[in-house]
């Protein structure tokens, strides 16, 4: 892994033209970053991983009800749907690696220059081992890259769906003693889901505050390459096809799910207040007035304070990487 990543940033300081730079090795070597910020993360931090799996798994985030049992079956397949989705775009952008193979221009996949081994059609030993080195290294990557970020939005939809049970649960308080029962459970349950979503943040703040930070040059560089596909029989262009689609999702998905968990925190806010607490003794119901206060900021989940988890910032990534994308096309168009 050291070597494959040295010999990719070596690549920025040979001799090549700016487009190859920009679009062959820039948009990779930033890509790389954000997944070896998310490695060391996993690595560093595995007891906190692990107790926030244990924590997923646990009593207390367990349903209640067919009604809460219902909402998390469904709430999972979705999440499995969009996960398979994920990891069949990142493997085809994997595997459009091999579509180089046919051509005959002896390209490597990603970075021309390896430690200044020559190759080519009198040395092809060396080309196909270079070539199944940068393959396999890629993908072994790209499997690091989506592990993260399936982790990051698998917390997201379980904290969520706790805001979804917690809801049900509120709105089922219609007595007193109901009310006097649960309410300081169901309150120090909230806390704990907050905790849960502070330690998230924490966790991957610097590495999706990195990931948001390139996804739009990212984004702009893949759909570059494919717009200027002069030969629709050159399948060595649709790995990035498949390329720009898994970094789309990339920070597409944990926008989502973000947006989700700020959407369901606002609904429990309603919910609370939808309980029969009107009918309730006053002491009760200066306790649910007290916690209407506490719930009034909704969950919020940010990379670094700076970009937040949520479909805002997904479009203005999007917008900022067609911004750029139109300049470069109006550039190219005007050397023509």
């Amino acid at each position: 892994m050291a070597l494959y990543l040295c010999a990719l940033v070596l690549n920025i300081f040979v001799s090549q033209t700016f487009e190859q730079l920009v679009f062959y090795i820039m948009y990779i070597v930033l890509t790389e970053t954000a997944m070896c910020l998310k490695t060391w993360t996993n690595y560093r931090l595995f007891p906190v991983i692990w107790s926030l799996h244990e924590t997923t798994i646990g009593t207390s985030f367990q349903p209640l009800d067919s009604y809460e049992k219902d909402a998390q079956d469904r709430t999972l397949r979705t999440f499995n749907r969009l996960y398979y989705i994920y990891i069949f775009v990142s493997h085809m952008a994997a595997f459009g690696t091999g579509s180089h193979l046919f051509s005959s221009e002896y390209r490597m996949p990603f970075f021309p220059w390896f430690f200044g081994v020559p190759y080519g059609p009198d040395a092809s030993l060396a080309y196909y081992t270079i070539f199944a080195y940068q393959s396999f290294g890629m993908y072994f990557h790209m499997l690091l890259n989506t592990a993260g970020d399936t982790q990051l939005c698998y917390w997201l939809q379980m904290i969520g769906l706790q805001l979804d049970m917690l809801a049900n649960r509120f709105r089922k308080l219609n007595t007193n003693e109901e009310f006097e029962k649960s309410f300081v459970p169901l309150v120090l349950h909230y806390e704990k889901v907050y905790r849960m979503l502070l330690r998230v943040e924490r966790l991957f703040s610097l590495a999706y505050f990195v990931q948001f930070s390139v996804s739009g040059l990212v984004i702009c560089a893949s759909a570059y390459q494919v717009a200027s596909m002069l030969n629709l029989n050159d399948f060595s262009r649709l790995m990035n096809v498949f390329y720009m689609m898994s970094m789309t999702m990339q920070i597409g998905l944990p926008c989502y799910y973000g947006n989700e968990v700020t959407l369901k925190s606002y609904a429990l806010t309603k919910a609370i207040y939808s309980c029969n607490w009107y009918n309730m003794k006053r002491s009760n119901r200066k306790k649910i007035q007290t916690f209407l206060i506490r719930t009034n900021k909704p969950f919020a989940a940010t990379a670094f304070g700076y970009f937040n988890f949520n479909l805002p910032a997904f479009t203005t990534i999007l917008n900022m990487a067609y911004s750029v994308y139109c300049l470069l096309q109006r550039k190219a168009s005007s050397n023509i």
